[in-house]
Protein backbone atom coordinates (compact mmCIF):
# COMPACT_ATOMS: atom_id res chain seq x y z
CA UNK A 1 0.00 0.00 0.00
CA UNK A 2 1.43 3.41 -0.86
CA UNK A 3 0.74 6.91 1.03
CA UNK A 4 0.88 10.02 -0.40
CA UNK A 5 2.69 13.04 1.53
CA UNK A 6 0.48 15.39 2.65
CA UNK A 7 1.63 17.78 5.65
CA UNK A 8 -1.91 17.37 7.22
CA UNK A 9 -1.78 13.94 7.66
CA UNK A 10 2.13 13.58 8.39
CA UNK A 11 2.27 12.25 12.03
CA UNK A 12 0.06 9.73 10.97
CA UNK A 13 2.08 9.02 8.28
CA UNK A 14 5.09 8.37 9.93
CA UNK A 15 3.59 5.83 12.59
CA UNK A 16 1.97 3.79 9.87
CA UNK A 17 4.95 3.63 7.54
CA UNK A 18 7.13 0.80 7.37
CA UNK A 19 9.75 2.10 4.59
CA UNK A 20 10.26 5.75 3.63
CA UNK A 21 11.50 6.22 -0.15
CA UNK A 22 13.10 9.87 -0.68
CA UNK A 23 15.05 12.03 -3.13
CA UNK A 24 18.62 12.81 -2.34
CA UNK A 25 17.60 16.51 -1.63
CA UNK A 26 16.31 15.81 1.70
CA UNK A 27 18.59 18.05 4.06
CA UNK A 28 21.00 16.59 6.84
CA UNK A 29 18.73 16.87 9.21
CA UNK A 30 15.94 15.00 8.04
CA UNK A 31 18.54 11.93 7.04
CA UNK A 32 19.51 11.96 10.38
CA UNK A 33 16.07 12.23 11.55
CA UNK A 34 15.52 8.92 9.20
CA UNK A 35 18.02 7.05 11.27
CA UNK A 36 16.61 7.54 14.22
CA UNK A 37 13.17 6.48 12.86
CA UNK A 38 15.07 3.24 11.25
CA UNK A 39 17.10 2.41 14.56
CA UNK A 40 14.07 3.37 17.34
CA UNK A 41 11.28 1.49 14.77
CA UNK A 42 12.66 -0.60 12.87
CA UNK A 43 11.55 2.03 9.45
CA UNK A 44 13.05 0.50 6.29
CA UNK A 45 14.88 3.91 4.47
CA UNK A 46 15.05 3.80 0.60
CA UNK A 47 17.21 6.49 -1.79
CA UNK A 48 18.22 4.33 -4.53
CA UNK A 49 20.79 7.06 -5.94
CA UNK A 50 22.30 7.62 -2.56
CA UNK A 51 22.55 4.13 -2.08
CA UNK A 52 24.75 3.08 -4.60
CA UNK A 53 27.21 6.41 -3.93
CA UNK A 54 26.89 5.31 -0.45
CA UNK A 55 28.28 1.49 -1.27
CA UNK A 56 30.77 3.23 -3.50
CA UNK A 57 31.82 5.47 -0.59
CA UNK A 58 32.40 2.10 1.59
CA UNK A 59 34.01 0.04 -0.69
CA UNK A 60 36.75 3.47 -0.54
CA UNK A 61 36.84 3.27 2.70
CA UNK A 62 37.77 -0.21 2.89
CA UNK A 63 40.97 0.46 0.57
CA UNK A 64 41.63 4.21 2.23
CA UNK A 65 41.02 3.63 5.70
CA UNK A 66 38.92 6.76 5.87
CA UNK A 67 34.77 7.01 5.61
CA UNK A 68 34.97 9.47 2.68
CA UNK A 69 37.76 10.64 0.13
CA UNK A 70 39.73 13.12 1.20
CA UNK A 71 40.18 15.80 -2.02
CA UNK A 72 38.61 18.74 -2.48
CA UNK A 73 37.64 21.04 -4.90
CA UNK A 74 39.89 23.76 -3.40
CA UNK A 75 42.81 21.12 -4.30
CA UNK A 76 41.59 21.24 -7.79
CA UNK A 77 41.72 24.49 -8.72
CA UNK A 78 46.13 24.44 -7.65
CA UNK A 79 46.08 21.39 -9.91
CA UNK A 80 48.90 20.85 -12.66
CA UNK A 81 47.27 17.79 -13.95
CA UNK A 82 43.52 17.30 -13.69
CA UNK A 83 41.87 13.36 -14.71
CA UNK A 84 38.31 12.62 -14.86
CA UNK A 85 36.51 9.25 -14.97
CA UNK A 86 33.11 8.57 -15.53
CA UNK A 87 32.53 12.36 -15.53
CA UNK A 88 29.35 13.62 -18.20
CA UNK A 89 30.38 17.36 -17.94
CA UNK A 90 26.90 17.86 -19.45
CA UNK A 91 24.98 16.33 -16.18
CA UNK A 92 23.47 19.05 -14.24
CA UNK A 93 22.08 16.77 -10.98
CA UNK A 94 25.43 18.21 -9.34
CA UNK A 95 26.28 21.57 -9.16
CA UNK A 96 29.92 20.26 -8.33
CA UNK A 97 30.40 18.87 -11.60
CA UNK A 98 29.46 22.20 -13.74
CA UNK A 99 32.00 24.28 -11.19
CA UNK A 100 34.79 21.39 -11.58
CA UNK A 101 34.45 22.67 -15.11
CA UNK A 102 34.24 26.15 -14.54
CA UNK A 103 37.63 25.54 -12.45
CA UNK A 104 39.05 23.52 -15.28
CA UNK A 105 38.65 26.47 -17.81
CA UNK A 106 40.00 29.10 -15.51
CA UNK A 107 43.22 27.48 -14.44
CA UNK A 108 44.02 25.49 -17.73
CA UNK A 109 45.75 22.39 -16.12
CA UNK A 110 46.49 19.42 -18.37
CA UNK A 111 43.05 17.98 -18.75
CA UNK A 112 42.77 14.21 -19.73
CA UNK A 113 39.51 13.51 -19.84
CA UNK A 114 38.28 9.87 -19.89
CA UNK A 115 34.69 8.94 -20.95
CA UNK A 116 33.29 6.64 -23.81
CA UNK A 117 31.56 9.63 -25.14
CA UNK A 118 33.40 12.48 -26.86
CA UNK A 119 32.23 15.86 -25.16
CA UNK A 120 32.15 18.73 -27.69
CA UNK A 121 31.63 21.07 -24.33
CA UNK A 122 35.30 20.46 -23.27
CA UNK A 123 36.73 20.53 -26.98
CA UNK A 124 39.09 23.52 -25.32
CA UNK A 125 39.77 22.45 -22.16
CA UNK A 126 40.78 18.97 -23.28
CA UNK A 127 44.44 17.96 -23.18
CA UNK A 128 44.36 14.57 -23.97
CA UNK A 129 40.86 12.43 -24.44
CA UNK A 130 41.27 8.71 -23.91
CA UNK A 131 37.85 6.87 -24.96
CA UNK A 132 37.11 3.64 -23.29
CA UNK A 133 34.46 1.13 -24.07
CA UNK A 134 30.96 1.19 -22.20
CA UNK A 135 30.97 -0.98 -19.44
CA UNK A 136 35.00 -1.51 -19.19
CA UNK A 137 34.97 1.11 -16.09
CA UNK A 138 36.99 -1.87 -13.73
CA UNK A 139 39.39 -2.36 -16.54
CA UNK A 140 39.80 1.49 -16.96
CA UNK A 141 40.20 1.37 -13.03
CA UNK A 142 43.15 -0.94 -12.67
CA UNK A 143 44.94 0.40 -15.59
CA UNK A 144 45.15 3.93 -14.37
CA UNK A 145 46.09 2.63 -10.58
CA UNK A 146 48.26 0.51 -12.47
CA UNK A 147 50.51 3.30 -14.47
CA UNK A 148 50.12 6.22 -11.87
CA UNK A 149 51.65 3.59 -8.71
CA UNK A 150 54.61 2.81 -10.86
CA UNK A 151 58.03 3.49 -8.97
CA UNK A 152 55.72 4.55 -6.11
CA UNK A 153 56.55 2.83 -2.67
CA UNK A 154 53.32 0.69 -2.03
CA UNK A 155 52.60 -2.71 0.34
CA UNK A 156 54.08 -5.74 -1.17
CA UNK A 157 50.69 -7.39 -1.22
CA UNK A 158 49.29 -4.44 -3.16
CA UNK A 159 52.24 -4.38 -5.28
CA UNK A 160 51.11 -8.78 -6.05
CA UNK A 161 47.69 -7.44 -7.14
CA UNK A 162 48.78 -4.84 -9.40
CA UNK A 163 51.13 -7.62 -11.23
CA UNK A 164 48.51 -9.64 -11.32
CA UNK A 165 46.42 -7.63 -13.70
CA UNK A 166 46.74 -9.15 -17.42
CA UNK A 167 47.53 -5.02 -18.87
CA UNK A 168 47.13 -6.57 -22.42
CA UNK A 169 43.93 -8.00 -21.87
CA UNK A 170 42.32 -5.13 -19.89
CA UNK A 171 43.84 -3.05 -22.86
CA UNK A 172 42.41 -4.54 -25.47
CA UNK A 173 38.84 -4.84 -24.36
CA UNK A 174 39.04 -1.74 -22.63
CA UNK A 175 40.38 0.15 -25.66
CA UNK A 176 42.34 1.83 -23.82
CA UNK A 177 46.09 1.63 -25.61
CA UNK A 178 49.16 1.05 -23.82
CA UNK A 179 50.63 4.06 -25.27
CA UNK A 180 47.76 6.22 -24.37
CA UNK A 181 48.55 5.71 -20.71
CA UNK A 182 52.14 6.28 -21.05
CA UNK A 183 51.49 9.47 -22.85
CA UNK A 184 49.72 10.46 -19.91
CA UNK A 185 52.33 9.20 -17.27
CA UNK A 186 54.67 11.29 -19.13
CA UNK A 187 53.26 14.61 -19.04
CA UNK A 188 53.79 13.75 -14.93
CA UNK A 189 56.51 15.39 -13.06
CA UNK A 190 57.78 14.77 -9.66
CA UNK A 191 55.94 17.68 -8.30
CA UNK A 192 52.89 17.67 -10.55
CA UNK A 193 49.79 17.92 -8.44
CA UNK A 194 47.31 15.15 -9.61
CA UNK A 195 43.82 15.57 -8.99
CA UNK A 196 41.38 12.35 -9.86
CA UNK A 197 37.13 13.55 -10.27
CA UNK A 198 35.09 10.64 -10.66
CA UNK A 199 31.28 10.73 -11.40
CA UNK A 200 28.15 9.08 -11.24
CA UNK A 201 28.74 6.65 -14.12
CA UNK A 202 31.21 4.84 -11.50
CA UNK A 203 28.60 4.77 -8.68
CA UNK A 204 26.25 2.22 -10.58
CA UNK A 205 28.45 0.27 -12.65
CA UNK A 206 27.64 -3.68 -11.57
CA UNK A 207 31.26 -3.43 -9.95
CA UNK A 208 31.21 -0.34 -8.71
CA UNK A 209 32.94 -1.43 -5.40
CA UNK A 210 35.99 -3.23 -7.04
CA UNK A 211 35.94 0.46 -8.89
CA UNK A 212 36.36 2.27 -5.80
CA UNK A 213 39.17 0.37 -3.74
CA UNK A 214 41.26 0.47 -7.30
CA UNK A 215 40.81 4.41 -7.11
CA UNK A 216 41.16 4.93 -3.36
CA UNK A 217 44.60 3.45 -4.09
CA UNK A 218 45.85 6.29 -6.00
CA UNK A 219 44.59 8.73 -3.02
CA UNK A 220 46.64 6.61 -0.83
CA UNK A 221 49.68 5.65 -2.18
CA UNK A 222 50.06 8.00 -5.56
CA UNK A 223 49.03 11.04 -3.51
CA UNK A 224 46.05 12.40 -6.05
CA UNK A 225 43.75 14.87 -4.67
CA UNK A 226 40.69 12.31 -5.35
CA UNK A 227 36.95 13.84 -5.42
CA UNK A 228 33.88 11.65 -5.84
CA UNK A 229 31.64 14.30 -6.91
CA UNK A 230 28.11 13.12 -5.15
CA UNK A 231 25.29 12.33 -7.60
CA UNK A 232 22.70 14.58 -6.79
CA UNK A 233 22.52 17.73 -4.24
CA UNK A 234 22.66 16.26 -0.62
CA UNK A 235 23.95 12.79 -1.77
CA UNK A 236 27.02 13.12 0.57
CA UNK A 237 25.76 14.45 3.79
CA UNK A 238 22.77 11.48 3.67
CA UNK A 239 25.19 8.97 2.92
CA UNK A 240 26.78 9.85 6.16
CA UNK A 241 24.17 10.58 8.01
CA UNK A 242 21.91 7.56 7.61
CA UNK A 243 21.95 3.96 6.11
CA UNK A 244 20.05 3.05 3.27
CA UNK A 245 18.65 -0.21 2.71
CA UNK A 246 18.07 -1.59 -1.02
CA UNK A 247 14.60 -2.56 -1.20
CA UNK A 248 11.32 -0.68 0.07
CA UNK A 249 8.79 -3.52 2.29
CA UNK A 250 5.33 -3.07 3.49
CA UNK A 251 3.43 0.50 3.64
CA UNK A 252 5.84 3.14 1.95
CA UNK A 253 5.63 6.26 2.52
CA UNK A 254 6.75 8.88 -0.52
CA UNK A 255 8.29 12.33 1.27
CA UNK A 256 9.44 15.15 -0.35
CA UNK A 257 11.69 17.20 1.77
CA UNK A 258 10.60 20.01 3.83
CA UNK A 259 13.92 22.01 3.12
CA UNK A 260 14.92 22.84 6.69
CA UNK A 261 18.32 22.53 7.25
CA UNK A 262 21.94 21.89 5.45
CA UNK A 263 23.48 20.33 3.53
CA UNK A 264 27.14 19.19 2.44
CA UNK A 265 29.10 19.79 -0.99
CA UNK A 266 31.70 17.80 -2.62
CA UNK A 267 34.16 20.48 -0.26
CA UNK A 268 32.96 18.57 2.44
CA UNK A 269 31.55 21.93 4.10
CA UNK A 270 28.10 21.95 5.73
CA UNK A 271 25.98 24.95 4.37
CA UNK A 272 22.24 25.88 4.65
CA UNK A 273 20.29 26.05 1.93
CA UNK A 274 16.66 26.86 0.59
CA UNK A 275 17.00 30.68 2.12
CA UNK A 276 15.39 29.12 5.19
CA UNK A 277 15.35 30.69 8.57
CA UNK A 278 16.98 29.46 11.35
CA UNK A 279 13.59 29.09 13.13
CA UNK A 280 12.08 27.73 10.59
CA UNK A 281 11.98 24.07 11.72
CA UNK A 282 8.31 23.11 11.49
CA UNK A 283 8.90 20.03 9.29
CA UNK A 284 11.85 18.42 11.35
CA UNK A 285 9.75 18.68 14.57
CA UNK A 286 7.02 16.93 13.33
CA UNK A 287 9.62 14.26 11.98
CA UNK A 288 10.94 14.85 15.14
CA UNK A 289 7.97 14.53 17.14
CA UNK A 290 7.82 10.52 16.18
CA UNK A 291 10.45 9.45 18.31
CA UNK A 292 10.25 12.40 21.00
CA UNK A 293 12.15 14.93 20.42
CA UNK A 294 11.28 18.75 19.96
CA UNK A 295 13.73 21.65 19.02
CA UNK A 296 13.28 25.35 19.07
CA UNK A 297 15.85 26.16 16.46
CA UNK A 298 17.74 24.44 13.65
CA UNK A 299 20.87 24.30 15.85
CA UNK A 300 19.22 21.93 17.81
CA UNK A 301 18.82 19.49 14.85
CA UNK A 302 22.39 20.15 13.79
CA UNK A 303 24.20 19.87 16.52
CA UNK A 304 22.74 16.04 16.22
CA UNK A 305 24.65 15.44 13.54
CA UNK A 306 26.46 12.02 13.99
CA UNK A 307 30.27 13.08 14.94
CA UNK A 308 31.41 9.54 14.65
CA UNK A 309 30.34 10.01 10.82
CA UNK A 310 32.68 13.46 10.91
CA UNK A 311 29.99 16.07 11.47
CA UNK A 312 32.04 18.73 13.12
CA UNK A 313 31.35 22.38 14.28
CA UNK A 314 34.23 24.38 13.29
CA UNK A 315 33.48 28.31 14.36
CA UNK A 316 30.20 30.32 15.34
CA UNK A 317 28.95 31.80 12.12
CA UNK A 318 25.86 34.51 11.59
CA UNK A 319 23.07 34.31 13.68
CA UNK A 320 25.49 32.45 16.61
CA UNK A 321 24.54 29.06 13.76
CA UNK A 322 27.65 26.84 14.03
CA UNK A 323 29.70 26.48 10.82
CA UNK A 324 30.19 22.40 10.06
CA UNK A 325 32.50 20.35 7.60
CA UNK A 326 32.76 16.34 7.55
CA UNK A 327 36.05 15.73 8.67
CA UNK A 328 37.85 12.26 7.99
CA UNK A 329 37.27 9.71 10.59
CA UNK A 330 39.68 6.62 10.69
CA UNK A 331 37.98 3.06 9.13
CA UNK A 332 39.71 -0.31 9.58
CA UNK A 333 41.46 -1.15 5.64
CA UNK A 334 40.47 -4.59 4.66
CA UNK A 335 41.66 -3.96 1.58
CA UNK A 336 40.51 -7.19 -1.23
CA UNK A 337 40.08 -7.16 -4.57
CA UNK A 338 38.70 -10.08 -7.15
CA UNK A 339 40.60 -11.29 -9.91
CA UNK A 340 39.44 -9.16 -13.00
CA UNK A 341 39.04 -11.93 -15.69
CA UNK A 342 36.24 -10.46 -17.84
CA UNK A 343 35.25 -7.30 -19.10
CA UNK A 344 31.13 -7.21 -20.27
CA UNK A 345 30.91 -5.87 -23.53
CA UNK A 346 28.23 -4.03 -25.07
CA UNK A 347 27.32 -4.65 -28.73
CA UNK A 348 24.59 -2.38 -30.60
CA UNK A 349 22.93 1.12 -30.09
CA UNK A 350 22.95 2.56 -26.54
CA UNK A 351 21.62 5.05 -25.12
CA UNK A 352 23.18 7.47 -22.08
CA UNK A 353 20.75 8.73 -19.57
CA UNK A 354 21.43 11.81 -17.16
CA UNK A 355 20.34 14.42 -15.43
CA UNK A 356 19.88 18.55 -16.53
CA UNK A 357 17.58 20.85 -14.93
CA UNK A 358 14.57 22.57 -16.82
CA UNK A 359 14.97 26.08 -18.44
CA UNK A 360 12.74 28.51 -20.44
CA UNK A 361 15.70 27.48 -23.10
CA UNK A 362 15.79 23.80 -23.01
CA UNK A 363 11.97 23.48 -22.38
CA UNK A 364 11.74 24.90 -26.39
CA UNK A 365 14.24 23.11 -27.97
CA UNK A 366 15.34 19.69 -25.45
CA UNK A 367 12.15 18.11 -24.36
CA UNK A 368 11.24 15.02 -25.68
CA UNK A 369 14.74 14.60 -27.98
CA UNK A 370 17.18 12.05 -28.16
CA UNK A 371 20.43 12.94 -29.72
CA UNK A 372 22.81 10.97 -31.78
CA UNK A 373 25.41 10.88 -34.23
CA UNK A 374 25.10 10.03 -38.52
CA UNK A 375 26.13 6.56 -37.36
CA UNK A 376 23.98 5.78 -34.68
CA UNK A 377 20.93 6.83 -37.21
CA UNK A 378 22.76 4.27 -39.77
CA UNK A 379 23.13 1.84 -37.07
CA UNK A 380 19.41 2.37 -36.05
CA UNK A 381 17.53 3.05 -39.58
CA UNK A 382 16.43 6.00 -37.66
CA UNK A 383 15.88 9.64 -39.85
CA UNK A 384 16.34 12.75 -38.61
CA UNK A 385 12.92 13.23 -36.92
CA UNK A 386 11.81 9.86 -36.41
CA UNK A 387 9.47 9.89 -33.04
CA UNK A 388 10.23 6.43 -31.50
CA UNK A 389 9.08 4.91 -28.24
CA UNK A 390 11.70 2.76 -25.50
CA UNK A 391 11.87 1.92 -21.92
CA UNK A 392 15.34 2.91 -19.70
CA UNK A 393 15.01 1.34 -16.29
CA UNK A 394 11.43 0.62 -16.12
CA UNK A 395 10.46 4.52 -17.36
CA UNK A 396 8.67 4.93 -20.83
CA UNK A 397 10.39 7.44 -22.89
CA UNK A 398 8.24 8.84 -26.08
CA UNK A 399 10.87 11.12 -27.89
CA UNK A 400 11.92 12.39 -31.16
CA UNK A 401 15.18 11.50 -32.66
CA UNK A 402 17.65 14.20 -33.69
CA UNK A 403 21.07 13.69 -35.66
CA UNK A 404 23.48 16.05 -34.11
CA UNK A 405 26.51 16.20 -36.17
CA UNK A 406 28.76 16.71 -33.39
CA UNK A 407 28.30 13.36 -32.05
CA UNK A 408 30.49 10.43 -33.03
CA UNK A 409 29.86 6.70 -32.79
CA UNK A 410 26.50 4.75 -31.63
CA UNK A 411 25.72 6.61 -28.08
CA UNK A 412 22.90 8.93 -28.36
CA UNK A 413 22.33 10.74 -25.60
CA UNK A 414 19.23 10.77 -23.68
CA UNK A 415 18.81 13.62 -20.84
CA UNK A 416 15.88 13.29 -18.44
CA UNK A 417 14.60 16.07 -16.75
CA UNK A 418 12.53 15.07 -13.71
CA UNK A 419 13.16 11.64 -12.74
CA UNK A 420 11.63 12.01 -9.08
CA UNK A 421 11.97 8.68 -7.22
CA UNK A 422 12.57 6.06 -10.40
CA UNK A 423 14.25 3.68 -8.34
CA UNK A 424 15.51 1.57 -11.23
CA UNK A 425 16.25 4.34 -13.74
CA UNK A 426 18.53 6.34 -11.25
CA UNK A 427 19.83 3.49 -9.63
CA UNK A 428 21.30 1.49 -13.05
CA UNK A 429 24.30 1.72 -14.96
CA UNK A 430 23.58 5.13 -17.10
CA UNK A 431 24.85 3.44 -20.59
CA UNK A 432 22.02 0.76 -21.56
CA UNK A 433 21.16 -1.26 -25.28
CA UNK A 434 18.49 0.69 -26.88
CA UNK A 435 15.25 -1.40 -28.02
CA UNK A 436 12.65 0.74 -29.49
CA UNK A 437 9.48 1.03 -31.62
CA UNK A 438 8.51 3.58 -33.93
CA UNK A 439 5.32 5.24 -33.36
CA UNK A 440 3.54 3.91 -36.31
CA UNK A 441 4.87 0.26 -34.29
CA UNK A 442 7.28 -0.54 -37.04
CA UNK A 443 10.13 -2.80 -34.84
CA UNK A 444 13.69 -2.22 -35.05
CA UNK A 445 16.56 -1.67 -33.16
CA UNK A 446 18.35 -3.81 -30.92
CA UNK A 447 14.83 -5.76 -30.26
CA UNK A 448 16.08 -9.37 -30.90
CA UNK A 449 18.97 -8.96 -28.27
Amino acid sequence: MIVENKKEAQDEQFENAESIVFAADITNEEANLFQLLKEIQGKRLISPEVKGYQDFLAAYSSSSGYQVFKGSIDALATSDIVISLGVWFQDQGEDTTLFAHKIIEETMPKFVYMHPIEDVTLERDVTQFIKYEVGSEEGVAALLAYTLLQNRTIPEDIEEVLEDFDIGYLSAESNVGEEELESMYESIHQRSRISLIVGSDLYTHPKAGQIAKLIALLELYAGVNVVCIPPAKNALGIAMACQIDNEAEGQTLFYESCKEGTFVNANKYVSMGYDKQLTDIEGLNSIASSVGLHEDDLAGYSNRLPQEQGFQAIDSGLNDFPVYKLGLQDRCKEFTLDEIDYLPVYDGALVYTYKVKRTADNDEKSVDVLKGSKQFALATKLQDGDQITYEVGGVKFIRVFKIDTHLKGVIALNPVFDIKLSADLISSYRFSRLAFEKINNQNIGNNDE
